[in-house]
């Protein structure tokens, strides 16, 4: 069986439409994309147990990016985002692995150095089996 990683974020990416989440999440943002908007950063993954199959810890990282003045926007997105993913199930497309857990494991708002932009950080921990 193939290894998750592309139909999970596919998966993510349907997950976390505009009817759940109140913005747009993208894997490559177009050019004057307004914001806000939600981008699927970097995937770390690594074998929970080699020796009793396929068993992966992937930590996904999820950017919210803002420019409403402070962060109450940042902060609802990520509550969104939290509800929509945390402990929910995740199905997978058939032969493509099956999604196991789902945890939100850190949240994190910053404003960004222009003092108008402002940054949310969300990061999953998800256990798939292939």
């Amino acid at each position: 069986m193939a290894d998750p990683s592309f139909a999970l974020q596919v998966a993510l990416l349907d997950r976390l439409k505009e009817e759940v989440v109140s913005c747009k999440t993208y894997d490559h943002v177009p050019m004057n994309t307004p914001l806000p908007y939600v981008t699927i950063g970097s995937e770390i993954s690594s074998n929970d147990d080699p020796l009793a199959g396929r068993r992966d810890i992937r930590l996904l990282y999820l950017t919210v990016w803002s420019d409403f003045e402070g962060q109450e926007e940042v902060k609802r997105i990520m509550s969104e985002i939290d509800a929509a993913t945390h402990e929910r199930p995740l199905l997978l497309p058939p032969n493509s692995g099956r999604v196991v857990s789902i945890r939100v494991i850190r949240k994190q708002s910053t404003p960004e150095p222009d003092c108008i932009t402002y940054q949310g950080s969300v990061t999953l921990r998800i256990i798939t089996q292939h």
